[in-house]
């Protein structure tokens, strides 16, 4: 898959869908957040502001973190991967498809991460929101630090170069 590194939300595209069209949505930054005995979090009042209350969380391709989208975004992730020949999609539509819950934030900001999805990213109380411009995704915090500590900056650096970043 190549991307189009010349737009101005480069990287948040997931099977050709760029998750960046509106140009005012920064969704950036990282938030720490505590999970709470009912399964709740607090979504992040600015993040909360760019993709909106109702939310969709799925399991991420690749990491066991939960990849959270708006409505909007999802509803064109869906309609990129039903074009595309479903012999190839199949078990990207299980795994993605199957692992979907619609939510949507109370007053407080909260939302219940589902039980199947706090297994798969091994959440435990305290978790870590990271916004990726379009999408955002939610990591158990000592996960996240992990990555953090095993990304080589040589590897990430030559990547960078190789893409033109």
């Amino acid at each position: 898959m190549k991307f189009n590194f010349s737009e101005k939300c480069a990287g948040s595209h997931l099977f050709g869908v760029s998750f960046c069209e509106r140009r005012d949505r920064l969704v950036i930054g990282e938030f720490k957040s505590t999970l709470d005995a009912k399964g709740r979090m607090n979504i992040p009042l600015k993040l909360r502001e760019e993709m909106g209350n109702d939310l969709v969380l799925a399991k991420t391709i690749g990491t066991a973190c939960i990849k959270v989208y708006s409505k909007e975004d999802w509803q064109k992730l869906v309609a990129r991967i039903n074009e595309l020949p479903q012999v190839k999609t199949q078990s990207i539509k299980r795994f993605l498809f199957g692992s979907a819950y619609e939510i949507s934030a109370d007053k407080q900001g909260r939302v219940s991460v589902p039980q199947p999805l706090r297994e798969y990213a091994t959440l435990t109380a305290d978790v870590v929101v990271v916004g990726l411009e379009g999408t955002a995704e939610i990591w158990d915090k000592a996960s996240w630090v992990k990555f953090n500590e095993n990304t080589n900056n040589e590897d990430l650096t030559e990547l960078a170069l190789e893409l033109g970043i």
